[in-house]
């Protein structure tokens, strides 16, 4: 997990980021073996009970997501559509995303 302000700022100083209607997601290499991840829920959202749900939805998503051969550090951004969305709705939209952020970073590299 990301947690230090250190980690945020320099995701969000050179990270990249991609959008949908449901999730915008912003990542950016770590130099790890493994991929961090963090999970941004405003009060937008709804209620605490709702915000609650769309975590453990996105969190369940991530556990199965598309990893590289490096690490990343990634943030989800739940937008307000998102509180409605089913999970197979929300899964697509962030694997899409996450996968999009892969193949960018492979083709680069051959």
């Amino acid at each position: 997990m990301l947690r230090t302000r250190a980690d945020f700022a320099a995701l969000g100083a050179s990270g990249r980021s991609r959008s949908h209607r449901l999730v915008t997601i912003r990542t950016r290499p770590n130099l790890l073996d493994h991929d961090r991840f963090a999970i941004s829920t405003g009060k937008g959202l709804g209620s605490a009970v709702i915000r609650n749900r769309v975590r453990r939805r996105v969190r369940e998503i991530l556990r199965g997501a598309p990893t590289g051969e490096r690490g990343r550090d990634i943030l989800v951004v739940c937008r307000p559509s998102s509180a409605e969305a089913g999970y197979e709705e929300l899964r697509e939209a962030i694997t899409r995303l996450l996968r999009t952020g892969i193949d960018e970073r492979t083709m680069g590299t051959t």
